[in-house]
């Protein structure tokens, strides 16, 4: 177009001013006129030329302008053409960009496909684990139940054995004193005892001595077979002091030996006494503690939340309530008796978010989840055994990230018992 612009421009600069005059319509006039006639017409003349000429340059002006235009519409062009060819290569990487979202959102939809199925699978575990749970509470009441029936006939037979074992014991110490009695007198009697049967065998010895020496006097052969008789029946009292003291210090030895076994028997029977008792204080402990044990509770969310990020997390599904220690309303568990409980919290994060969670006893932070951002719907756990007081209060709450997932069976959950 910027040609045909500048051959025209040519054309008029190249064409005589004669050729485009508009009074002689192309052609050449001849003939005489009149001297007034020709000043008129050469004034008329004159006009057109100039204002032709006037238009001629307008036109010039109106080409070059046209001329500026083409060169800025050339350059506007090539600009637009580069921005076009940006254009076109931002347009190529983004649909390589969008290929590449399309692969990524495809192996996104396989794994929230894997994902589902593997909570799916999850579900049916949580299911049976509930099961599971529900008959292993049933059997551990049937068994608590079982057991304190034992434990109140065996602490009611332990008691009558204890009482017939005091009365015996108490008819064996009076036997032990009687015996100690009587063998301080038969101590105390033996030396009189001796004396007076080495009084009675001297008296009688000393007759018989006074009879040999007045027979002595009436023969000399009744004498010899008296000094015979005498130094046999010397004898003879030797060997019978010889028995009856060995046989004196047999029978004090022998009751010597029955009074120390008796005595180790006595404290063997008062040790045992002791056992007995502290064995029943202790199954007494033992049945006091298992009658604490029935408290447990296991309570878990059925609603997700994907903007839940504070406060205290209140469980309102109650599963298990033993004791009644937790509260549904306000999320706390309240201990009703003292000893060492165990408390297990699970959950779920929400979609991709991160989500922190704190057992928290008695405003004090004990445990902590963790369900990190790296995957999703990640599962945080966590276990604490806590020493609680009656009245003592542990609840889960907020630390940092945001939103839960859950499912009409709990799956974030918060569960707790008495151990001992």
């Amino acid at each position: 177009m910027s040609v045909h612009i500048l051959l025209v421009f040519g054309f008029l600069c190249v064409i005589p001013s004669s050729c485009l005059s508009i009074l002689t319509d192309g052609e050449i006039q001849n003939g005489t006129l009149s001297d007034d006639s020709v000043d008129s017409k050469t004034d008329v003349f004159r006009q057109l030329l100039n204002q032709e000429t006037l238009i001629r340059m307008s036109l010039v002006k109106n080409v070059h302008s046209l001329m500026k235009d083409m060169v800025e519409m050339k350059e506007s062009m090539s600009t637009s053409n580069k921005r076009l060819n940006d254009a076109e290569k931002e347009i190529s990487s983004l649909k390589n960009e969008v290929q590449l979202l399309k692969t990524e959102n495809q192996k996104l939809k396989e794994e929230a496909v894997k994902f589902h199925e593997e909570l799916k699978t999850a579900d049916s575990k949580f299911s049976e684990i509930e099961g599971n749970f529900t008959k292993v509470s049933i059997s551990r009441s049937q068994d608590e139940r079982h057991m304190n029936e034992i434990f109140e006939e065996f602490e009611k037979n332990t008691s009558t054995i204890l009482n017939d074992i005091k009365i015996e014991l108490r008819y064996l110490s009076l036997t032990l004193l009687d015996l100690n009695k009587h063998t301080m007198e038969i101590n105390e009697s033996i030396p009189n005892l001796i004396e007076s049967k080495f009084t009675e065998y001297s008296t009688i010895v000393d007759r018989s001595v006074n009879d040999i020496n007045n027979k002595l006097l009436s023969s000399k052969d009744y004498q010899e077979q008296m000094v015979y008789n005498l130094s046999t029946l010397g004898n003879d009292q030797s060997s019978l002091m010889n028995i009856i003291s060995d046989k004196l210090n047999n029978t004090i030895t022998s009751i010597k030996a029955d009074v120390e076994q008796s005595q180790k028997s006595q404290l063997k029977l008062a040790a045992a006494v002791s056992s007995l008792e502290v064995f029943r204080m202790n199954m007494s402990l033992m049945n006091s503690c298992a009658s604490k044990t029935s408290v447990g509770f296991t309570v878990g969310v059925t609603s997700s939340s994907s903007s839940w990020n504070g406060g205290i997390l209140v469980y309102p599904h109650v599963v298990t309530n033993i004791g009644n220690g937790y509260s549904p309303s306000t999320g706390k568990f309240t201990a009703p008796t003292d000893g060492k409980y165990v408390f297990f919290i699970t959950v779920n994060a929400y979609g991709s978010n991160d989500i922190y969670l704190d057992i928290v006893h008695n405003g004090s932070r004990k445990v902590r989840t963790m369900s990190h951002s790296s995957g999703s719907y990640q599962t945080g756990t966590n276990m604490a055994v806590l020493p609680l007081y009656k009245g003592d209060s542990v609840w889960v709450v907020y630390y940092s990230g945001k939103g839960y997932y859950a499912y009409d069976v709990p799956i974030t959950t918060f569960s707790g018992f008495l151990l001992f």
